[in-house]
């Protein structure tokens, strides 16, 4: 438990008057020191346990004996903040007009939280007067409030204010930004009227105001889930006449646009030149394309995906991909039950291969020839053979015969444990008619060198 966590619990054991006024003062030492976040907490703590009455005796008890500690400012800037943080908005809005009273400014920061719950809460009125107050008396709006203002109203539906906004900005020595375009247009895609967006877009570059990355990715997110590939595609290759180098998140908006549209020969295509041109893809590139290989019948190149994951031993991906297909309602087939546990065995994570031979099991598919190697050699990469002994007898006692790998993998593991259990194991299989090749005669050599 944190020193911050206990001074609190401590401080307010009970709630009488005097514990009350001690905690201010604590309060007011803080910040002093410093400390104003840790003021900030135990004040906060106070006010949102005794409610919004009482805290108003409060206010006036630090007003009252602040000089000793700290400026008019910093007891005020506490205060709004600390009505902020428990959500008393009309008392945040009262600790404003004091502080306009006694000549002090309240800070871009502070007033920016205060835009923020007011939006939320939908007092748009207040919004509007503490803009107007901020025209008047300071501080003066910057880009940030305004961006603020606008990304409220557009939450709230009310775009078109939010338009208006933008274009007054230069009335208060503010110039439109990326990031207020982007909120407008990001405003118009999400309500499907894209076509409002590329306008916007347009007039932001005659403007001189590029686009970023962000721009073109939600407009072509737009564009593909409306279907409008074509146009999609367009934006896309136009990005780096604009300077913009097209990153994952925008290849991956494009390919999972392809793969809804069933064109998955255009999603390879686009993960191929992706991957010429340097780009690492991630894990939600693979999450859309083993989907969607699985989703229209193509799990060849599903497995393919998973395969070449497990052995560049991105096995965080190659699952996040297979839980994606389940979220996506697509079964998993033995193929890619086996590359899922292979990639764990290749790593030695032979905990985590079990794991997934339990749900192979849940899901109704029973371990096959391929899974028992796959896992005895994983357990004899780890050096268990006792484990990969167990194997062996697990796999014959399922009734599925070994095969030369099996006996080779067996035999390859053994070499650096102990000739006896060579030749039992040996004995095993040649009891079950199990012919060796080539490869079983060097190990069975081998075997014979290393008990040497």
């Amino acid at each position: 438990m944190s020193t911050k966590v206990r001074f609190l619990r401590k401080s307010l054991k009970e709630d009488s008057e005097a514990t009350l006024r001690s905690c201010c003062v604590a309060a007011h030492i803080l910040a002093a020191e410093d400390l104003r976040l840790w003021a900030q907490d135990v004040v906060s703590r106070v006010f949102g346990r005794i409610g919004a009455v009482r805290s108003r005796g409060l206010v006036k008890f630090m007003w009252g004996n602040h000089h000793e500690y700290e400026s008019d400012f910093s007891v005020l800037d506490t205060l709004m903040r600390v009505f902020l943080n428990v959500e008393m908005g009309c008392e945040a809005l009262e600790i404003v007009h004091w502080m306009r009273k006694v000549g002090a400014k309240p800070s871009l920061s502070a007033i920016g939280i205060l835009f923020k719950f007011l939006l939320r809460v939908g007092d748009y009125g207040s919004v509007w007067k503490l803009f107007r107050s901020m025209v008047r008396e300071g501080p003066r709006p910057s880009n940030r409030t305004f961006n603020m203002m606008i990304l409220g109203f557009c939450q709230e539906s009310y775009v078109q204010i939010a338009e208006s906004l933008l274009h007054v900005m230069w009335k208060y020595w503010c110039e439109p930004d990326v990031v207020a375009y982007n909120i407008l247009i990001n405003a118009y895609c999400s309500r499907g009227l894209t076509s409002d967006a590329l306008k916007w877009m347009q007039l932001m570059i005659e403007r001189d105001c590029k686009p970023s990355a962000i721009t073109f990715n939600t407009i072509i997110n737009a564009l593909c889930n409306e279907g409008n590939l074509f146009e999609a595609r367009k934006i896309f290759d136009d990005t780096q006449d604009m300077g913009i180098s097209p990153n994952v998140i925008m290849y991956n908006t494009l390919m999972n646009g392809y793969v809804k549209a069933r064109d998955i020969d255009q999603a390879n295509m686009l993960y191929e030149k992706m991957m010429n041109r340097g780009i690492a893809p991630d894990g939600v590139t693979f999450n859309i394309l083993v989907a969607g290989h699985y989703k229209y019948g193509r799990e060849e190149d599903g497995d393919r995906l998973l395969r070449d994951l497990s052995v560049q031993g991105r096995m965080r991906s190659a699952v996040d991909a297979f839980i994606e297909m389940h979220r996506a309602g697509l079964s998993a087939d033995i193929v890619t039950y086996n590359t899922l546990i292979g990639g764990y065995c290749k790593a030695f994570d032979m905990d985590s291969a079990e794991e997934f031979v339990k749900k192979m099991y849940t899901s109704g598919w029973d371990p096959d020839i391929t899974t028992y190697n796959i896992r005895i050699h994983g357990f004899c990469s780890s050096r268990k053979m006792n484990r990969a002994v167990m194997m062996l007898d697990e796999l014959i006692s399922a009734g599925i015969v070994p095969n030369t790998a099996t006996y080779n993998t067996m035999m390859n593991g053994v070499c650096s444990d102990i000739l006896e259990r060579a030749m039992i194991i040996a004995a095993k299989l040649i009891k079950m008619a199990f012919v060796p090749n080539v490869i079983t005669a060097n190990n069975m050599s081998a075997e014979v060198i290393c008990g040497e």
